[in-house]
């Protein structure tokens, strides 16, 4: 997913497919400024008196994890899941083991043009995951936990360093507000009732965050776009951790086929960091505190090249519609770690 999300050129909001490690439902919903050197959908009247516009835009996103990785080494699920009497227990197998991990997200964008250079922006995130599991423990041999809603708001400005008829730069940044829930709750193997979710399951990072961007693109009948991207996380959050840094940098080709369709295809390279600090109250006690990878702070981040395509296309001149689908090619995890094997995004833009 997943980056934070930006403001296009005249106010039109677009996406990219991220390009992180296992990703929290937080991390999911934060999207790509790549936007603001999207191409307009359409002028609507290039001799209105103000310049001001305002863009609204819902874009709706999935991504599917299956499958263990250490490094960028495939791990069976038998390798991962602790199996009593049979093995010693380790660092690297749990009596509770994630199998399949499905991340959902909804996001609402407002976008506001001051003027021909400055842009501004709010994203408002709902977002929902679910996550099957097997286990040793008895009465908990499969189980399914989701958690569902807000997510972290963000704010962003864009300023156009230079912007002509050949190329333009951009340089975007924000403020993501610790608005998504780090309480979600369930029933987990670890005690009778609801008690605290892994860091998969929340909904927020809890810490005020910074994305920023750089993005350069060409222009022309074919347009190239190269994007440099952080998200930068501040302090600890009240339950003694933050989410790891993301990076990323990302191509991006697009070609037209008609007046109102366009393709696209481009490549990402991403590094997050692992969690630091630890919610103590996802632990267990003993020489083996964590129930489940996903419950080891350590076991989080690492490196991921993904490769996307996608089409853009106007079916009229107020309204476009974007569609995409994203796939790994390379993944090196902290691991076990869950790997990703698809993202996909179609989102509506609305100028007026």
């Amino acid at each position: 997913m997943r980056t934070f999300l930006g403001i296009a050129s005249f106010g039109l909001v677009s996406f990219t497919s991220a390009a992180l490690a296992q990703s929290t439902p937080s991390e999911f919903a934060e999207l790509s400024f790549q936007a603001l050197l999207d191409v307009d959908i359409n002028e609507k009247d290039t001799e209105q008196s103000s310049p001001n516009r305002w863009s609204f835009a819902v874009q709706l996103k999935a991504a599917e994890f299956d499958g263990y990785k250490i490094d960028d080494s495939d791990v069976s699920l038998d390798d991962v899941l602790f199996s009593p009497g049979e093995e010693p227990r380790t660092s690297s197998n749990f009596p509770v083991v994630p199998t399949i991990i499905d991340q959902y997200a909804k996001i609402v964008q407002l976008g506001y043009q001051v003027n021909e250079r400055l842009k501004l922006g709010i994203q408002v995130p709902f977002i929902h995951q679910e996550t099957d599991h097997i286990s040793v423990v008895p009465g908990y041999d499969h189980f399914v936990i989701s958690s569902s809603g807000l997510g972290d708001i963000a704010l962003s400005a864009s300023y156009a360093l230079e912007d002509n008829s050949e190329f333009s730069w951009w340089v975007t940044a924000g403020l993501s507000l610790p608005t998504g829930s780090i309480d979600e709750q369930g029933d987990t193997p670890r005690d009778a009732g609801d008690q605290q979710l892994p860091y998969t399951m929340q909904l927020g990072s809890g810490t005020y965050d910074i994305p920023v961007e750089l993005s350069y693109q060409n222009k022309g009948e074919h347009t190239f776009t190269v994007t440099l991207s952080a998200m930068l996380r501040t302090g600890t959050n009240d339950r003694h951790y933050r989410l790891g840094n993301n990076y990323k940098l990302s191509g991006k080709y697009s070609f037209p086929l008609s007046q109102s369709t366009a393709l696209f295809t481009g490549a990402t390279l991403g590094y997050s960091e692992s969690i630091h600090g630890q919610d103590d109250e996802i632990t267990i006690g003993g020489n083996f505190p964590y129930p489940a990878s996903i419950t080891n702070p350590d076991l989080y981040g690492g490196e991921k090249v993904s490769v996307f395509g996608g089409v853009s296309f106007v079916p009229i001149d107020w309204l476009k519609v974007v569609a995409d689908i994203s796939k790994p090619v390379y993944q090196n995890l902290n691991g076990p770690q869950p790997q990703e094997l698809w993202r996909a995004g179609l989102q509506f833009s609305v100028l007026y």
